[in-house]
């Protein structure tokens, strides 16, 4: 396939190498011509713009910062839709916003252009080994019709739905990550606020689990609470399950307050702890 990618940075520089080395036919275009260099020396042909690089390509891979740039090299003036053909595949990889999705999407569709909401996720460390996880929106027929210019560098491609879903996804995924890593500072320093050494509470919170039952939410088929009465027997089991919970997190406010301790989380921590558990409760 000819391929085009636009964005040559940390992952897009990465996953475009992964193309240079298959059997496909690469363009790239970036501002910074060391990256654009370094990719001509494994193969590829250097482009001038995004126009440039999009022309005659069946797929062009985006992988630029955000919202303005995006739109700025797809819809722009020299954007990749000035030149690419009808049924070619635009593959958004860049973290953007809906509403940016959507505009990209409106300005292809008038070119017969089909779009992706191709994010994806596994950071510098999977775009250099090609294994990234591509969270895909859209129609399921591009998907397919992208799927054999993306297996270079990703490891798995999951269609979640159509666009705007792999960005959720995306996101939803990263806010998991982002959420745990303030979650487990504020533990750390209530328990160093304590007295406890921090290489003794890793032990603890890795031995006991903390975080690996935490997964246990996923299991949840539906992220919809319910009020009690649509539980049946299983609302006592909640019921109690939150109730120590709560408990443990009115304790854990007042062990902060004692130590003079801010736990921001705390709140939405109280908050979500029921819905978390599937009931519609909170304290």
């Amino acid at each position: 396939m000819r391929v085009a990618f636009v964005g040559l940075g940390h992952m897009g520089g990465a996953m475009a190498a992964h193309v240079a080395a298959s059997d496909h036919e690469l363009t790239v275009h970036d501002t910074r011509a060391e990256q654009v260099e370094r990719l001509v020396g494994a193969g590829a042909r250097a482009a001038t713009s995004p126009a440039d690089a999009a022309s005659g390509a069946d797929v062009v891979s985006i992988v630029v910062r955000d919202d303005a740039q995006v739109l700025a090299v797809t819809a722009g003036a020299d954007g990749v839709l000035a030149t690419m053909r009808p049924d070619s595949v635009l593959a958004i990889h860049s973290t953007v916003t809906l509403d940016c999705l959507r505009r990209v999407d409106a300005a292809a569709t008038e070119h017969g252009v089909l779009v992706l909401d191709a994010g994806i996720s596994g950071g510098v460390g999977g775009a250099e080994a090609g294994t990234l996880l591509v969270i895909a929106g859209g129609a399921a027929d591009t998907v397919e019709s992208a799927r054999p210019a993306l297996m270079p560098w990703a490891s798995e491609i999951l269609h979640v739905g159509p666009i705007g879903a792999g960005m959720a996804a995306k996101v939803a995924r990263n806010f998991v990550q982002y959420a745990c890593f303030g979650a487990v500072h504020e533990a750390q320093r209530l328990a160093q606020a304590g007295g406890v050494d921090l290489a003794e509470f890793a032990h603890i919170v890795h031995s006991t689990k903390a975080i690996e039952l935490a997964a246990i939410v996923l299991r949840r088929g539906d992220a919809t609470p319910r009020p009690p009465s649509d539980l049946g027997e299983r609302a006592k089991l909640l019921f109690e399950a939150a109730e120590l919970g709560f408990k443990d997190l009115d304790v854990a406010e007042a062990i902060a307050d004692d130590l003079g301790v801010e736990l921001p989380s705390l709140s939405g921590a109280r908050a979500s702890f029921g819905p978390s558990l599937g009931l519609d409760v909170r304290p």
